[in-house]
């Protein structure tokens, strides 16, 4: 997330201003803000991605989800409270976060079931919170409540949701280790391109990762609901398909210009 800030040809401003902000033009002091928002926002996230790999071990070490979960509660508090004021235009929290939060409680509910969990509720818990997962973006846009909030807050859901139903699998014996990959992705690659700043920037949305994801969503869902190598052949397939999204991502970040 760029946290630069110019306005015509001036100079970027510096963060605090050291002039009195009684002086500023409204237009700049909004600029100065926003920045303010996205440099908190970037750091929560950089800092979430490393308590998510740490709880993910946890977890993994302990064989049951809910440190994973118990994390992102705390983590996920900690990003409502960084981001009050700012979780949309006029500041309010917004339909499309509250359809978010759902979402995100739906994933916490699934990382605290024990592995003896019936498959088909995980399955229909999954794709519950896919299908809210397609009207919470789109009420965003509807209704002029996209944020920097929003759109972070909307991510970092999916990417809980993902490595909760990895790890639910892996310890219910249903597939490898490599179940997994698909969840970790996202956290590893926020930091790598927070400790190596890509040149290209951030990749614009694609198809690619829209189809990515979905199918994703069709593999994890089968993982828990349809045994044998039809379960398996989806679930691979979809992490193969996140993987090479992100593989793209990568490599458009840190094209050459």
């Amino acid at each position: 997330m760029s946290t630069a800030v110019s306005s015509g040809g001036t100079r970027d401003l510096d963060w605090p201003p050291q002039i009195p902000s009684t002086v500023w033009p409204a237009k700049r002091l909004a600029r100065v803000s926003a920045r303010g928002v996205a440099r908190r926002l970037s750091t929560w996230s950089h800092t979430h991605a490393v308590v998510m790999l740490l709880s993910c071990a946890l977890a993994a070490r302990e064989g049951r989800a809910w440190p994973l979960s118990l994390a992102a509660l705390v983590s996920f508090g900690a990003l409502l409270a960084i981001g009050r004021g700012t979780f949309t235009p006029r500041g309010g929290f917004g339909v499309a976060n509250a359809v978010t939060m759902l979402r995100l409680i739906l994933a916490l509910v699934m990382g605290a079931a024990t592995p003896a969990a019936p498959g088909l509720a995980l399955a229909a818990a999954l794709v519950a919170v896919f299908a809210l997962d397609a009207t919470d973006g789109w009420i965003a846009r509807r209704l002029g409540l996209a944020s920097a909030f929003g759109a972070l807050f909307d991510i970092e859901s999916d990417a809980l949701l993902v490595l909760v139903a990895g790890l639910q699998l892996w310890q219910r014996g249903r597939f490898g280790v490599w179940i997994l990959t698909a969840g970790l992705l996202r956290y590893l690659y926020v930091l790598a391109l927070a400790l190596a700043p890509p040149p290209a920037g951030h990749v614009p949305r694609s198809r690619l990762g829209r189809l990515a994801f979905i199918s994703l969503g069709v593999g994890l869902t089968a993982g828990f609901a349809v045994d044998g190598a039809a379960g398996t052949a989806l679930a691979a397939l979809g992490t193969a398909a996140v993987v090479a999204s992100f593989a793209r991502s990568f490599l458009w970040s840190y094209r050459r210009r």
